[in-house]
């Protein structure tokens, strides 16, 4: 089954970069000038609607970011997300490493620039492995022969399942991944249409909502920070033509996007009821589920673990070379991202 994940993968991939890595160097001759960058928006409320509503700033207006919403295209994940950026639908995106690292080692030009989700000891991750109360699965052993649910096959969930699989003894092979949606996961769970839901790093309110509904518990063991310990877990980025073509444009995109989060930390620190009922807010105001406000917990990127770090990275590089989807040496992590951007990185 893992085989058939690598093939799918790859294929996917390098059809991207045939149909739209070709328009990578539309852009070269252009003069550097404020553009508007392309981004996907969907019904779930940003860190900046969020803000908007609790302290009335635009902090990306502030900084003299322009932005064009797309939502036409409807994303299951990260790995949509990069596609569609690598295809030049949107000028930036973001995914779990695996997409990143997938992408770029078939050839696809596109870096990331900025951390945005981590997994620390204080922050450890945004959900496990959860399973109805009155389930049979009780260890990780016990997944043997299961149905697991999870948002995307050959990403994020999917590779650390088979690390704390491979942990235990186990392989990828002894259970079945079943691709649902984050926010259907409770439903096929429930329903018993699968024995476990990963919202390894998707979870958030999906994640916490169920929690609070009762009937389930999680598999310990099953979370990003038992398997990887401290980790950034996720970045956004740009095509590098772009980049090249707009330094300055993406300066003040990422200058906005850290300086967004790190208000929405500060007034969730001071008044985390208000910064729910703004999230209540703004997902209403979206045509989101504005019942999900109450069980937002603030940001899963942290303070204490900035940056994104080349250990970041080379974790899911050696899990490639043991796949044998990379071979030793082929990629390192600098290929992947840079900090260079991040107004408050020091080299």
């Amino acid at each position: 089954m893992s085989g058939n994940i690598k093939v799918w993968s790859i294929a996917f991939i390098a059809v991207a970069i045939v149909g739209g890595g070709l328009l990578l160097s539309a852009g070269e001759n252009k003069k550097e000038e404020n553009v508007a960058i392309r981004i996907l928006d969907s019904t779930t409320p940003t860190d900046a609607d969020i803000i908007k509503k609790v302290t009335g700033r635009d902090i990306y207006e502030e900084e003299g970011v322009k932005l064009e919403k797309i939502t036409s295209i409807q994303s299951t994940g990260g790995t949509v997300a990069l596609q569609a950026l690598l295809a030049n639908n949107v000028d930036t995106a973001g995914s779990a490493w695996t997409a990143w690292i997938n992408i770029i080692a078939s050839g696809g030009k596109i870096k990331a620039l900025l951390g945005t989700i981590v997994s620390t000891k204080n922050n450890p991750g945004n959900g496990g492995l959860l399973v109805l109360e009155n389930s049979s699965i009780r260890t990780i052993k016990d997944l043997e022969g299961k149905k697991i649910a999870v948002n995307v096959l050959g990403a994020e969930s999917d590779y650390v399942i088979r690390q704390y699989l491979k942990q235990n003894g186990l392989s990828i092979e002894k259970v079945q991944l079943v691709v649902v949606p984050s926010a259907n996961q409770e439903q096929v769970l429930r329903s018993k249409q699968v024995d476990a839901a990963a919202w390894t790093t998707s979870g958030g309110v999906d994640f916490d909502k169920t929690v609070e509904t009762g009937g389930v518990r999680e598999i310990p063991g099953t979370r990003n920070y038992d398997v990887k310990g401290e980790n950034m877990l996720y970045g956004i980025g740009f095509r590098e033509d772009f980049i090249k073509d707009h330094p300055d444009t993406v300066r003040r995109y990422i200058r906005a996007y850290d300086k967004t989060r790190r208000i929405l930390v500060e007034e969730y620190n001071k008044n985390p009821e208000h910064v729910k009922k703004a999230y209540a807010d703004a997902a209403e105001e979206k045509g989101g589920n504005p019942k999900l406000g109450k069980y937002y917990s603030g940001l899963k990127w942290s303070p204490e673990y900035p940056f994104i770090s080349d250990k970041d990275i080379q974790w899911w590089l050696d899990r490639f070379v043991e796949d044998g989807i990379l071979k030793p040496g082929q990629l390192k992590p600098t290929a992947v991202y840079t900090n260079e951007f991040n107004p408050e990185y020091k080299k």
